[in-house]
């Protein structure tokens, strides 16, 4: 240990009486080390784990192929969400709807963006509240109204609460209806960018359809659910045909972050290429620095 101190002063001293190598060195390094990690984080965050959902790589939506060449992303209704539910191919679904609502029993209003849940919603997800839960079945019961309760979202809670740690079970007014809080959502959890979360049942109303979000059971390929999901909705489209594409359709489901990948993933992997040569470079600098000022000191 002594003479590792030792070396370490010894370093220190010469870095001291050379300034321009110092300087020279420490940005060199800094530029390749600082712009590498930068990118890198992008790269992480968009393509190697962009989700916090639970075995979000079996996560899909349910997109058809038109014989136009467009996509065209399936809405179902509430029977057609629950004929999914029980696909062979299917470990677990949630059904979602989306308004606008605001703040209401306060002087100022406030604008809030809702989404609606089905009661397995938290659980399909796989993701624990900050504080408190998140929705359960028992908040949206088949036989019963939904349960007037509510889960905000971070950056509602930071926004709207100050983050304060005692907000569980106040009531929060939404359009003149009291809900009461019973969870904060993590930071990472932003699905549909909402304010708060609430719970609801799908409708048996045949011309109002839900964004549906499916996980597929360990094994499943593609393949095998594309096949699978096409007879269900050939039939769905004999039930609601204003629902889908006219003139056929073929599926073709699609993973959470494909839709990314296919338009930024060469992008940033082509980006984090060129910083990671620039931190070579940066190495390969200071090395040659190095060389210079060994020889400069052979005698």
């Amino acid at each position: 240990m002594e003479s590792l101190l030792k070396d370490f002063r010894y370093s220190f001293r010469q870095l001291r009486k050379s300034p321009s190598f110092t300087l020279t060195a420490i940005l060199s390094l800094a530029l390749g080390i600082g712009a590498t990690t930068a990118v890198f984080s992008v790269v992480y965050a968009v393509l190697v784990n962009p989700y916090p959902y639970k075995d979000s790589n079996r996560m899909i939506h349910l997109v058809l192929e038109q014989k136009s060449g467009g996509e065209y992303w399936v809405g179902l209704t509430g029977p057609q969400y629950r004929v999914i539910r029980k696909a062979a191919a299917v470990e677990s679904a949630s059904a979602e709807d989306q308004w606008n609502l605001s703040t209401t029993g306060q002087d100022l209003p406030e604008d809030v963006s809702a989404t609606y849940f089905t009661g397995n919603a938290f659980d399909h997800f796989g993701v624990p509240a900050l504080m408190g839960r998140g929705l359960m079945p028992s908040d949206a019961p088949e036989d019963r109204d939904p349960q007037p309760v509510v889960v905000l979202g971070n950056a509602f809670w930071m926004r709207h609460y100050g983050g304060s740690n005692d907000v569980i079970g106040k009531t929060l007014q939404l359009a003149h209806k009291n809900y009461t809080v019973v969870g904060v959502a993590p930071a990472r959890f932003t699905w549909g960018d909402a304010d708060v979360y609430l719970p609801f049942k799908p409708s048996e109303d045949a011309t109002h359809t839900y964004a549906v979000s499916v996980r597929l059971k360990p094994g499943v390929t593609r393949a095998a659910a594309n096949a699978e999901f096409q007879a269900l909705f050939v039939q769905f489209a004999k039930e609601t045909p204003k629902h889908f594409p006219e003139g056929g359709f073929k599926t073709n489901i699609q993973g959470l972050n494909d839709n990314f990948v296919h338009r930024l993933g060469p992008t940033l992997y082509l980006l984090f290429g060129a910083v990671a040569l620039l931190l070579v470079i940066g190495c390969a600098n200071v090395s040659i620095l190095m060389l210079a000022r060994g020889t400069a000191r052979q005698h």
